[in-house]
């Protein structure tokens, strides 16, 4: 009689059953991986010891690579070392860490901010500290995963509108009014599709239904309105009257997350956020890298200006590809299926340009797509030759593409 083997135990069987789901994703081209960066030269990457253009980075100004935040964090660095230590109601906060929260609040004309060592935090901590049971929001549809995940996390509940539906948006909220405290949620420039909400107008339903109007501004802050004070700005919204949260890993080139608004409220995240009081703080001399980004922002507004004009270069140069009702930093190429995207993505790796599939989840299904984000430090000759090795790659795909 032959012996029956044995069982797996609890870790063999995740084991297999974890092989299966990413025998799933692989064969539904959806399986990812990371790619690693071997060098960087502005928009150059090195990759597997290939030169390649990168159009998937979010350092829209180009300060990632800049001498004086480079310095900043070094000097920092060697006078306070590398790690924060401990939390921030520890001993994580440093000189560093309150002259950036005393910058933050300053260029966004606010009486305080609050610093998270990310965004996804800053979501997290400051939704989870403001919404509970007793609350209603009401969020768009396309709105960023970490939104989702903080809304959910703080039980109150979710209604969904339409992307852009400001008629939408007050039906909503408007369904909702026996909650405790309401809210509407959206982004700046959403960061899949590149557009921006109708701010002014869902501020308008936001304040006649009693309701916050939340802001996430990850890709808008230090890049649009007149001084690079983000989406409040352009749209002509006093950034007073709602909630702002932004990045520093976009724009300002570093790292963490960020809400500026009126001291009572950053005096309560300090107490109520949990992504802020359990976590370790901020790295100190990426704190310090913010104050010198921030002073660039100020010094260099020719940057903001660099990155505008590429923006027009890029969206002539993809012609009716782009064709979107607004000219964007964020360019999505839509392919539809995920295999496409995938096939699209490797000729064009093929030809020097690395622009990576996205696919679901991050996107809805039948929207895979190319999302392309320009740069200041773009040339123009590498916005030409994007336009031209995007049209070419596209010949026998066999899904053609569409704009968001």
């Amino acid at each position: 009689m032959r012996a029956t083997a044995p069982a797996p135990n609890s870790l063999q069987q995740l084991v297999l059953d974890l092989s299966e789901e990413l025998a799933a994703l692989t064969a539904h081209g959806l399986l990812r991986r990371s790619a690693t960066l071997e060098s960087a030269d502005g928009p150059v990457v090195r990759i597997d010891g290939r030169d390649v253009v990168c159009w998937c980075s979010n350092d829209y100004l180009g300060l990632a690579g800049h001498p004086a935040l480079a310095k900043a964090a070094a000097d920092a660095a060697a006078e306070w070392g590398v790690g924060a230590r401990a939390s921030r109601l520890l001993s994580g906060s440093t000189a560093w860490h309150g002259r950036l929260e005393t910058e933050l609040a300053g260029w966004f004309q606010a009486e305080a901010a609050l610093v998270y060592p990310s965004g996804y935090q800053a979501n997290l901590g400051t939704l989870g500290a403001l919404l509970s049971s007793s609350d209603a929001v009401g969020i768009d549809r396309l709105a960023h995963a970490s939104l989702w995940d903080a809304i959910r996390a703080s039980r109150a509940a979710v209604r969904v509108f339409r992307h852009h539906d400001v008629d939408d948006a007050r039906q909503v909220i408007s369904r909702a009014a026996g909650a405790r405290r309401r809210l509407l949620v959206t982004e700046g420039v959403f960061s899949m599709d590149g557009d921006t909400p109708p701010l002014a107008a869902l501020l308008e339903v936001a304040e006649a239904q009693d309701a916050l109007l939340y802001l996430d501004d990850a890709h808008g802050a230090f890049v649009l309105g007149a001084s690079g004070r983000g989406t409040p700005e352009a749209a002509g919204v006093a950034p007073e009257r709602l909630l702002y949260i932004g990045t520093l890993g976009k724009a300002l080139g570093c790292q963490g997350g960020f809400v500026v608004g009126p001291q009572v409220l950053i005096d309560y995240l300090r107490n109520r956020a949990r992504t802020f009081i359990y976590t370790t703080a901020l790295a100190t001399p990426v704190a310090a890298a913010a104050v010198a980004a921030l002073a660039v922002v100020r010094q260099e507004p020719q940057r903001r200006q660099q990155l505008s004009a590429n923006v027009r270069l890029l969206h002539d140069s993809l012609g009716p590809l782009a064709a979107s009702a607004q000219a964007s930093h964020i360019v999505p190429v839509i392919v539809g299926e995920a295999a496409a995207a995938v096939e699209l993505s490797r000729r064009l790796w093929e030809r020097g340009i690395w622009a990576p599939a996205i696919r679901p989840p991050t996107v809805p299904e039948g929207a895979a797509r190319l999302r392309l984000s320009v740069t200041a430090i773009h040339t123009s000759s590498q916005i030409a030759a994007l336009g031209q090795a995007l049209r070419e790659s596209l010949e026998g795909l066999s899904t053609l593409p569409r704009l968001a």
